[in-house]
């Protein structure tokens, strides 16, 4: 393997590692804000990333079936939004960077 093929396995090692850093701190900043009844909506949720040749992806949420009112609310059943997925995501924008800064820095 040459050098630059070396490198190029090097960055996509790095790009997954960081992608799964990513992943866990969404899902924790989700679980932190996620309002608790019973508990079963906060113990839910979950990551999962995936990696290819060209792109890596990470996914945060839920299989819980009320996730999306609670995330949303409902008019028609006026109940009202508590966001706690999008908020992990939208405030946290810095602290994601810098786990990209970090992550990618050679």
């Amino acid at each position: 393997m040459s050098k630059f093929q070396e490198a190029i396995q090097q960055m996509k090692e790095k790009r997954d590692k960081t992608i799964k850093e990513i992943a866990m701190f969404v899902e924790a900043e989700s679980k932190l804000r996620s309002p608790v009844d019973t508990g079963h909506l906060r113990r839910s949720i979950s990551h999962e990333t995936e990696s290819d040749e060209e792109v890596s992806k990470a996914f945060v949420g839920t299989n819980v079936e009320y996730a999306p009112v609670v995330e949303m609310g409902s008019v028609v059943k006026n109940i009202k939004a508590q966001p706690f997925l999008r908020p992990s995501i939208e405030e946290n924008l810095g602290a994601i960077q810098d786990i990209i800064k970090k992550g990618m820095s050679t």
